[in-house]
């Protein structure tokens, strides 16, 4: 999914939310979109949580309230898009489950949200608060996609006792460091191979 389309979802998420989740939820969605839109405009390093609060029409107590530090908002930004891009669709095969979420995960490290986490880490912008939220965040996402494992194991493919973080680790380094690290272009041959490589070490216990 794009920024573009990105802020499409948030804005057809806040009138979802405006109807079913109260005024919490609708400022939670208000807030992600205009953090969004000033991440486009002047950048990570320009952001400033009363600009996000003054462009989501809400009061700036209330988001600091929330996110104590850019820092915080962009991991919960973070975690939101992921819950929606990233899914743990099954497939049928562990193979095919991990291109799946490899695919998944290739659109979502390219958004503006994740651009930003990763400047923000680089400089040690994270004091122990947000360290500590961002440690949540990729525990929260080794979890639910631990299903994938899960329904391995459950078919046959994997033994028993398979570290499901380790296999999922495996198979995502290379994605974060083509992105992050070389730069280098992702294609859907590559993402196959990372994929049957996780695979294959998980099914001969290396």
């Amino acid at each position: 999914m794009s920024d573009a389309a990105h802020q499409k979802a948030q804005a057809k998420e806040n009138q979802k939310a405006q109807r079913t989740g109260g005024r919490s939820a609708a400022v939670v969605v208000a807030v992600h979109q205009a953090a969004i839109e000033l991440l486009g405009e002047i950048g990570y390093d320009a952001l400033q949580l009363p600009e996000v609060a003054a462009r989501a029409g809400v009061n700036k107590t209330t988001v600091y309230r929330r996110w104590p530090s850019k820092a915080h908002l962009m991991l919960d930004l973070m975690s939101a898009l992921t819950a929606r891009q990233v899914s743990g669709r099954d497939t049928g095969s562990l193979v095919d489950d991990l291109v799946a979420l490899l695919e998944d995960l290739t659109v979502t490290l390219q958004s503006r949200v994740a651009q930003a986490l990763l400047a923000a880490s680089i400089r040690g912008s994270f004091d122990a608060q947000a360290q500590a939220a961002r440690t949540a965040f990729f525990n929260e996402r080794f979890t639910r996609s631990g299903v994938i494992i899960e329904r391995a194991i459950a078919r046959g493919e994997l033994p028993a006792g398979t570290d499901a973080r380790l296999v999922l680790e495996d198979a995502c380094s290379p994605i974060y460091f083509r992105l992050f690290v070389s730069g280098d272009p992702i294609t859907p041959a590559e993402i196959g191979l990372y994929a049957a490589r996780a695979a294959l070490r998980a099914q001969s216990g290396h």
